[in-house]
């Protein structure tokens, strides 16, 4: 508020300058003294002045009104959960009270025979016993109390000043530290976070050990101002995220240390029914990823039925209904050329569309219905006049299976789709090629495949979920036989994991995951494994 007061007093201050200069104003005319009123520029600038410090001032009272209602509402909110506290903790003390009563009846009951009376020992750590019943409202106390420490730090911050950025509107800072430790079984990959059984021509010994921390993110998110009348009262918001994943694979710089990679960066504008973003997202046609603390760095199940991945691209979405009730929602967008190339070249060309429907119904907080479906066309040009058209149906769910299981996953079925492959990594499942692509007698024909994964999501806990994973993708053989192939050349690819996520703490996590790959090459199918024990402290 001492911000506030300044502004008051300039405002001040600068109204009593322009009430002086209209009174010397009004008395030079009185005495009729015809002059050129030199006055006027000084009195527009001081109007203008007067008119941007109003705007700062009204700026300020708006901020200062925002931030008294939401520390109000946390204030409410701590006063709530002090009741049911206290009122848990009376429930307790009479239960505690009813099985104490119940035990010293049963020692008054006559028996056959008496047992021997416990020590003073024993009867203090048997009075110290949880009681089974006791269980849940415990817990229960535990989470509140846990709430409270929350609630209480953010009353704190809403008393500190916030940081802003040069717009003067607040980022927010978030982001994981994340620990991997892994163990890749039987003839497997030598990486941190494989994602097929590496080829039957790799020399890989069993039981590699090792551990990394550079699946770690940090992110920003701004929240900026609505753009005006002009432009609809948009509400414009940007974020950006990054991890440690960068570098050259194979060698210690970039498998241990790593460097700072863009996973995500848009900016967002955001009407009533509709929404513009503009940067780098995963494509419209696959919103989904199983859940997994163990691969972070691409989204799990890549190369098995998930096409998910991090792309360039101007997205518009539109909602028809209301977001507590049942919503139809109609998305397109352009993704742009991201850098993919065969054959050491760049595949150059125009960019692609992306189109999904999707039917959204919450049933609660925490639950929701959706289902979607997704089209993608891509014309890739190459050299001498010839291109591939790339193209992709998909399908997504999320259906709850009661209040404690999640059935969700995704399918799809196209040619040429690489949405999904690192740049420049594989294309032996992408295109079929009978030569070098710089011959004129060089056929290149798109690989149709299909695939697809499903997950089923189960919450034991409030604070503990297993999740049970499988996804394959299967390119037609005959395209594939269509061009050359190798010994190392990949056909099928499956994978299963089952892992479980437990929030020991609202910002620490501790998860265990198995991962098994059955990949199918020329010569003949490799199996591998991967266990994943990950340690995330969330901030």
């Amino acid at each position: 508020m001492k911000m506030s007061n300044l502004i008051v007093n300039a405002v001040a201050l600068l109204l009593a300058l322009s009430l002086s200069t209209d009174a010397a104003t009004s008395k030079r005319k009185s005495k009729g003294v015809a002059r050129p009123r030199r006055e006027a520029p000084a009195k527009d600038e001081i109007q203008r002045q007067l008119r941007s410090t109003q705007q700062a001032v009204e700026q300020a009272q708006a901020e200062a009104r925002q931030a008294r209602q939401q520390s109000d509402e946390l204030k409410k909110q701590l006063e709530e959960n002090t009741r049911e506290l206290a009122r848990l903790r009376q429930v307790i003390e009479g239960q505690i009270a009813d099985l104490r009563s119940r035990k010293d009846e049963s020692k008054q009951e006559p028996g056959p025979a008496q047992p021997e009376a416990p020590s003073h020992a024993e009867e203090k750590s048997t009075t110290h016993l949880p009681h089974p019943e006791l269980a849940p409202i415990e817990d229960r106390i535990d989470r509140i109390q846990e709430q409270l420490e929350v609630n209480t730090a953010q009353i704190k911050e809403h008393a500190q000043t916030k940081i802003e950025s040069d717009s003067r509107f607040r980022v927010k800072l978030f982001g994981m530290i994340l620990a991997n430790t892994y163990v890749n079984t039987d003839s497997s990959s030598l990486f941190d976070n494989p994602m097929i059984a590496p080829p039957p021509t790799t020399n890989v010994g069993k039981n590699n050990f090792g551990a990394t921390l550079r699946q770690s993110r940090i992110g920003l998110a701004m929240e900026g101002p609505r753009l005006g009348p002009r432009l609809g009262d948009a509400r414009l918001s940007a974020e950006a995220e990054f991890d440690f994943w960068g570098g050259t694979s194979g060698q210690l710089d970039g498998d241990v240390f790593g460097f700072l990679r863009v996973i995500t960066a848009s900016a967002r504008l955001d009407w009533e029914n509709t929404s513009l973003t503009v940067g780098q997202r995963p494509p419209l046609i696959s919103p989904l990823n199983p859940t997994s603390l163990a691969a972070v760095w691409i989204q799990p199940l890549t190369g098995a039925g998930n096409i998910s991945q991090w792309r360039p691209q101007i997205m518009v979405e539109r909602r028809a209904g209301s977001s507590d009730s049942s919503q139809v929602i109609i998305q397109g967008g352009i993704l742009t050329p991201f850098g993919e190339s065969l054959q050491g070249r760049t595949i150059e060309g125009g960019p692609g569309y992306q189109s999904r429907i999707a039917y959204r119904r919450p049933l609660d907080s925490d639950r929701k219905i959706e289902l979607g479906f997704g089209g993608y066309v891509h014309r890739r040009p190459f050299p001498l006049d010839r291109h591939v058209n790339s193209y992709a149906i998909t399908g997504d769910w999320m259906v709850p299976l009661g209040s404690r299981v999640e059935l969700s996953g995704e399918a799809f079925f196209g040619n040429a789709v690489g949405l999904a492959e690192e740049s420049g990594d594989r294309n032996d499942s992408i295109y079929a090629v009978t030569g070098p692509i710089a011959l004129p007698g060089t056929s290149i024909r798109g690989v149709r495949s299909a695939g697809g994964w499903a997950q089923i999501a189960i919450k034991a806990r409030s604070d503990l979920d297993f999740n049970l994973a499988y996804g394959q993708q299967d390119p037609r053989n005959s395209d594939i036989f269509f061009g050359q192939t190798g010994a190392s050349t990949r056909f099928k690819n499956q994978v299963g994991s089952a892992n479980f996520i437990w929030q020991l703490r609202q910002n620490l996590l501790f998860s265990l995951e198995y991962r098994r790959f059955w990949t199918k090459y020329t010569l003949r199918e490799q199996i591998a494994g991967h266990y994943n024990l990950a340690v995330g402290y969330m901030f």
